[in-house]
């Protein structure tokens, strides 16, 4: 077999249950999910908005071309500059199956997670975080696709941690706030959020980029996470790839980013006539406790 022409992993995976107690599979998911990149992607093109799928989605495209078999959901960067304008093409242009919700347009939208959700409107999720990170936006708990600002960040890393630090010092008050009283931390949320453009201003032209510092969870697992951030040469220019049989948009060096991120393990070793995966993955959904697909 022709390492170019190797497709994905055919296996047929078990990630949720549906209302009536069913199994969701990956199939399942993934054909939706993907259904929304394109319409990132067509929006992106149409708007010459750079984007790149990013971390686990980055990986998937790396060893299979395609999503990881068992994965759940999807990741797409762009850039912190660029944010502003994707947002607005959203507002206008979105097509109709699809919704999403951000801080920028809604202010119950929770910032201690990707910055924003592209949601496929006919479909439910309940997430593992659905009770202490819950969703207030009021657009539906349905299928998404993160998107996430990367910006220039600190090229020491005891500086970069530190700006991470100040939202996971916010974070229990903030879920406390927001989880158990059902009260919006809205302080809370605009000091992030300028904590979060400080940031990408006084480091526009680093040698280091990374998701958006506001980010609390970046560190985790600690098992898995070997860098924070990435050689701006990795991350920019954004590069298109074949993923999932079309044309999208990922890092400059995909493999680089994933070797960083995720450590050697994580890529499939070429041997001979096929890979071999030695990376352990946990073949279970990691974030899906129901899903209904209408």
């Amino acid at each position: 077999m022709d390492k170019e022409k190797y497709i994905v992993d055919n296996n047929i995976y078990i990630l949720a249950k549906d209302k009536t107690k069913h199994n969701v599979t990956n199939v399942q998911i993934h054909d939706i999910v993907f259904k929304i990149l394109l319409e990132i992607d067509r929006l992106c093109r149409k708007h010459n908005i750079g984007y790149a799928l990013s971390f686990g989605t980055a990986l998937g495209l790396n060893n299979y071309g395609s999503f990881i078999p068992w994965d759940d959901d999807a990741d797409v960067a762009i850039d912190y500059f660029e944010y502003g304008r994707f947002v607005d093409a959203l507002k206008t242009e979105l097509s109709e199956e699809f919704t999403f919700e951000c801080y920028e347009v809604d202010e119950r939208c929770n910032v201690l997670i990707p910055s924003l959700k592209v949601r496929f409107k006919n479909s439910f999720i309940k997430e593992k975080n659905h009770f202490t990170l819950p969703n207030r936006s009021g657009r539906g708990n349905c299928i998404f696709v993160d998107v996430c600002p990367f910006m220039g960040v600190p090229e020491n890393k005891k500086e970069h941690r530190k700006l991470i630090n100040k939202s996971k010092i916010m974070m229990p008050f903030y879920v406390f706030l927001d989880a158990f009283l059902h009260i919006n931390p809205i302080r809370m949320k605009k000091r992030l959020k300028d904590i979060e453009k400080e940031t990408a201003e006084k480091y526009r032209d680093s040698k280091y980029v990374s998701q958006t510092v506001i980010i609390p969870f970046q560190e985790y697992p600690k098992k898995i996470v070997e860098s924070l951030s990435f050689p701006r040469e990795v991350i920019y220019p954004f590069k298109e790839y074949e993923f999932n049989g079309h044309k999208l948009f990922s890092f400059q060096n995909v493999e680089e980013f994933c070797r960083l991120r995720y450590g050697e393990k994580s890529l499939k070793i070429w041997k001979n006539d096929h890979y071999v995966e030695p990376f352990s993955f946990n073949k279970n959904s990691e974030h899906l406790l129901e899903v209904d697909i209408f």
